[in-house]
């Protein structure tokens, strides 16, 4: 059974394109959010916290794609939720699914790094393999 967690955002005015349709740029951002949040439903500590010790910065995009299914307006809530489909050496699948009740909005995935600073080059990131820990606690059910 894959661990995933949901989100759940209330649309607003502002979500939406003046056909009142939520603009298509906000899935992708509930999609980041609710990938943030998967990892602190896990445990896993806030990327400040890790990065102030030379760790783990965050987890980059490196490729994102959606399929949009049906249109939300403002007002409705839609119930983001998520969980890590692929684990890879240093990169790992995240998908999302957007949901108001019953009916799906939005599919969406992306794929992500672990990145800590470059020590050769202190301006770039660099590209880890996923740490063991993290992938344990992301892993284990709740």
């Amino acid at each position: 059974m894959r661990r995933s967690t949901f989100y759940k955002h209330r649309i607003a005015f502002a979500d939406c394109d003046p056909a009142q349709i939520v603009f298509f740029a906000n899935y992708f951002k509930w999609f980041d959010t609710s990938g943030f949040e998967f990892f602190v439903a896990c445990g896993v500590p806030p990327w400040r916290d890790t990065a102030a010790k030379g760790g783990i910065i965050g987890t980059p995009l490196v490729n994102a794609t959606a399929t949009f299914k049906n249109s939300a307006t403002y007002g409705e809530d839609v119930v983001i939720e998520s969980w890590v489909e692929e684990w890879r050496t240093k990169s790992f699948v995240m998908r999302h699914v957007a949901r108001r009740g019953d009916t799906v909005l939005a599919e969406g995935q992306d794929v992500r790094v672990f990145a800590i600073m470059d020590p050769e080059h202190p301006t770039r990131i660099r590209a880890v393999p996923i740490p063991p820990e993290i992938r344990a606690l992301c892993e284990s059910t709740p």
